[in-house]
């Protein structure tokens, strides 16, 4: 089916598709007489789910000192760095357990400051969010090295 058969039919002449709808029935309906009853009745829409309405007022957000936010930042890259450091000494075969000690004890002084940065940011951001999950990954680490869980 070509384009052209749907605008101008099938023997060449234009459809008029301006005026009116067909509707299921057959019956033509006219967009601007049901427009104009509209407003004339002077019905508002209701507005859609979900739509803002007005705010009376904006309840103040915490602001978060950028220092708080590169110590946060700065935390996290360390504790990732050691948790990378750490990886690679286990899958390094000549490592012993008691060489893994260190990267446990590393891990386990930087949940604690990744703990302290993370009590002092709101509970929504997104950097308090990562730095959660990186203290917890870094606990979890540590815990099982403690357990025995990496030593044969």
């Amino acid at each position: 089916m070509k384009i052209d058969d749907l605008l101008y039919g099938p023997n060449g002449i234009r459809k008029d598709t301006t005026t009116t709808a067909k509707g299921a029935a057959g019956g033509g309906i006219d967009f601007q007489q049901l427009l104009d009853q509209q407003l004339q009745q002077g019905a508002v829409p209701a507005a859609p789910v979900g739509a803002p309405g007005l705010i009376d007022s904006v309840a103040p957000v915490a602001a978060v000192s950028p220092s708080l936010r590169i110590e946060g930042l700065s935390l996290t890259e360390s504790a990732l760095d050691t948790l990378d450091a750490f990886g690679a000494a286990l899958a390094n075969g000549n490592v012993s357990g008691a060489d893994l000690a260190p990267y446990a004890d590393a891990m386990e002084e930087g949940v604690a400051g990744l703990m302290s940065v993370r009590n002092q940011l709101p509970a929504d951001d997104q950097l308090g969010q990562l730095v959660e999950r990186v203290a917890t990954v870094s606990y979890l680490e540590a815990a099982k090295f403690r357990r025995g869980d990496y030593t044969a």
